[in-house]
């Protein structure tokens, strides 16, 4: 069970109690304790969460609320501000030079590649100067990586000295028109007086607007101890978190930044290039706790539209949708514009509903989703355009035969998408005009369907009122 799932369990105690005591709410900070200590949060904060938790239960309600609605508004509130909540740390909006320092394994490399792309979706020309001439695969690893990225890269593989790679890569990538250059540095096991020195060296060439020290989630509370050497040592002006996806000591990892008052700019969930988040705590805490980011969803959707022309949506008509006309060849749109979004299970995520499944579970969805790709890409025209009541037995038995699946899988298809066509219909009758005045209130009843003209502001809005709890 993670981090976020035993802060779910917690506040459920709240919701499902029948009343609120002084018992109940110290048995939660109890589960609130044993999730911090399980995530690597320092004894100390611990301790101050529990007792400001245990302060503010019983304070005056604000109007409005219920005292299990103030309880589990507090127990939010409160975690929100030790993971760094208290306020947002705004990116450069125009930086012309980064710097990556870190130890080994840190994922400084993956990093720099991943910060390409970031920036370089913003409209940045981004070229990466590989400065690790210590690590002999580094010099690959990134030239590979930017190539992913389809942006600007310099390396030196013979050359040894560090700041003699910055220099000259600085001069090939102005010459080459870069407006944003990246400098992946080297580590080492610990930051002894060599790293120190070369750092040094590097940044009195390099004159970086700014320096992230990139810092792996799975070390813990060892974060503190880190970000403060390398800030004496060189000055960081922030700290880029990778691994916060799969790590049980991730909640150490962000209260150790708050605890030394370092901002946390960036943060990976993933493997993928794509996958570098911009830190925002509300949406992080929301997220793992299982109340959905749709914020974070929506405006992945503007990305993605912006990148390419997705015609994966066109003749969709949600009008159609919500009355339950959905053919085989728009549950196929459905599908390959979901596949952009990234995996199944981070897409359950961003639903809120990722918690409501197992990992074995989200692999089922996973498995599922590509075997239905696959037996959609066997259907004719005629098939794709029908509802699911056109495959009689003789149809199904060719389509299994073509994409190489079971006649029972082709029938789970023909079941699911049933099953939506009910769902939505019921969601059209029931819930449409309500939808509908949520959209008027919000403005956004005009507004045009084209991801790539969204007003995000507005959406923003809208999803803070529609939260999958």
């Amino acid at each position: 069970m993670g981090f976020g799932d035993k802060l779910r369990d917690a506040v459920d105690k709240v919701k499902n109690s029948m009343h609120v005591d002084n018992n109940l709410v110290k048995e939660v900070i109890k589960e609130i304790q044993r999730a911090l200590i399980s995530s690597d949060v320092n004894i100390k904060l611990v301790l101050t969460i529990s007792k400001e938790i245990e302060e503010k239960a019983f304070e005056k309600l604000p109007t409005g609320l219920t005292r299990k609605e103030h309880l589990v508004k507090t127990f939010y509130d409160i975690l929100l501000k030790y993971i760094g909540g208290e306020e947002e740390n705004k990116l450069p909006e125009n930086p012309k030079t980064i710097l990556l320092c870190g130890l080994f394994g840190s994922g400084k490399t993956t990093s720099a590649s991943k910060l390409a792309k970031f920036y370089k979706k913003r409209g940045f020309k981004v070229g990466v100067i590989c400065a690790d001439t210590y690590r002999p695969a580094a010099y690959d690893q990134l030239k590979q990586l930017c190539e992913k990225v389809d942006c600007l890269f310099y390396g030196e593989p013979d050359e040894k000295i560090a700041y003699k790679v910055v220099e000259n890569g600085l001069k090939d990538l102005h010459e080459k028109s870069a407006n944003l250059i990246i400098v992946d540095s080297a580590g080492r096991s610990a930051l002894d007086d060599e790293l120190t020195k070369e750092i040094k060296k590097i940044y009195s060439v390099f004159n970086a607007d700014y320096s992230f020290l990139v810092i792996s989630a799975d070390i813990g509370q060892a974060v503190k101890d880190q970000a403060e050497a390398f800030n004496k040592s060189i000055g960081v002006n922030g700290v880029i978190i990778t691994k916060l996806d799969g790590s049980a000591k991730g909640g150490g990892a962000l209260t150790a930044c708050y605890i030394i008052k370092s901002p946390i700019y960036f943060i990976g969930v993933g493997e993928k290039i794509d996958d570098l988040e911009e830190f925002n705590a509300d949406r992080y805490l929301s997220r793992i706790m299982g109340y959905g980011d749709l914020s974070s969803l929506l405006e992945k959707v503007k990305e993605i539209s912006n990148e390419e022309n997705l015609k994966e949506l066109e003749g969709i008509d949600p009008t159609q949708l919500m009355k339950g006309n959905i053919t085989f060849a728009v549950f196929k749109k459905q599908l390959d514009f979901t596949n952009k979004l990234g995996p199944f299970s981070k897409v359950l995520g961003f639903l809120g509903v990722g918690n409501k499944l197992d990992d074995g579970q989200k692999k089922i969805g996973e498995t599922k989703i590509k075997k239905f790709r696959v037996i959609l890409s066997s259907l004719t025209k005629k098939e794709l355009n029908n509802e699911p009541g056109f495959l009689n037995r003789s149809r199904i038995k060719r389509i299994s035969n073509g994409s190489g699946t079971k006649y029972e899988e082709v029938k789970e298809l023909i079941s699911y998408i049933k099953k939506m066509r009910k769902m939505f219909k019921r969601m059209g009758s029931n819930g449409i005009n309500n939808m509908a005045r949520q959209l008027k209130t919000s403005g956004l009843d005009n507004m045009s369907m084209d991801p790539s003209n969204m007003d995000m502001s507005k959406l923003k809005d809208l999803s803070k009122k529609i939260k999958f709890k």
